[in-house]
């Protein structure tokens, strides 16, 4: 009887996620140009490791570089309903592969959140400075994801502090708030419009090297993406 119950369960749950939802209204979904006036456009190939995690073979990532060789580096994937999982949207980020990577969050002043305004709407970027040890110059960068074209949908929670380089007690605290939050937010996001491989899914990120105060920074990339991403049709093709 209880084992029946268990599988009835597992059942039930596994066709209530699956299940198709009405889409969302006013949806958004943005195309990330690999052309841009005055900017060369150098591509850099994603390792088969890497392509293979993310599901997807819509992705763009590479470095722009303007008149004067300043650059921005960026990284666009997409997946369409029936490809990857919600997971590829939160395992792409800056602070789990840069992190990953060798890099650590420092602080210069910059904000954890910043809107950018896209396509006539307001949209959600998490905001992070970077620094690499073996780099000379810390990067600032902005990402963002959506879910059916919903911006506002997804919570990355509380940036972890590892300027330091080494595990401390407060870096500890906060990963283990960070989890809890975001892991709340799952499971509440899971109950109000469950997102699996029936929802269409992007992930954005861009970076600069920080070279003047961040404010400028992200004054300079924002006019970058209103130039490296349009408006793309919901029912289109590749967002890229």
């Amino acid at each position: 009887m209880s084992l029946g119950l268990f599988v009835l369960a597992v059942l039930g749950t596994a066709v209530w996620v699956r299940w198709p939802r009405p889409a969302p209204e006013d949806r958004l979904f943005l195309r990330a140009r690999d052309r841009i006036p005055g900017y060369h456009f150098q591509p850099v190939a994603l390792g088969a490791t890497v392509s293979e995690t993310l599901s997807t073979t819509n992705l763009l990532n590479g470095h722009f570089f303007d008149a004067r060789s300043n650059r921005v580096s960026v990284f666009s994937a997409a997946w369409q309903p029936g490809q990857g999982t919600g997971g590829n949207v939160f395992g792409h980020t800056p602070e789990i592969c840069w992190v990953g990577a060798g890099f650590r969050t420092i602080r210069a002043g910059e904000p954890d959140h910043l809107a950018l305004h896209l396509a006539g709407r307001s949209i959600p970027f998490q905001c992070r400075v970077l620094q690499h040890p073996e780099l000379p110059t810390p990067e600032i960068t902005l990402w963002a994801a959506c879910l059916d074209g919903r911006w506002d949908d997804i919570t990355f929670g509380a940036p972890i502090d590892m300027s330091e380089g080494t595990p401390t007690l407060v870096a500890f605290v906060q990963g283990f708030w960070r989890t809890v939050t975001t892991r709340w937010a799952g499971v509440r996001r899971l109950f109000e419009q469950p997102f699996t491989q029936n929802a269409r899914k992007q992930f954005l990120r861009f970076s600069k090297p920080l070279t003047t105060d961040p404010q400028r920074a992200l004054r300079e990339l924002e006019q970058f993406a209103t130039l490296w991403l349009e408006q793309s049709h919901p029912e289109g093709g590749p967002d890229r």
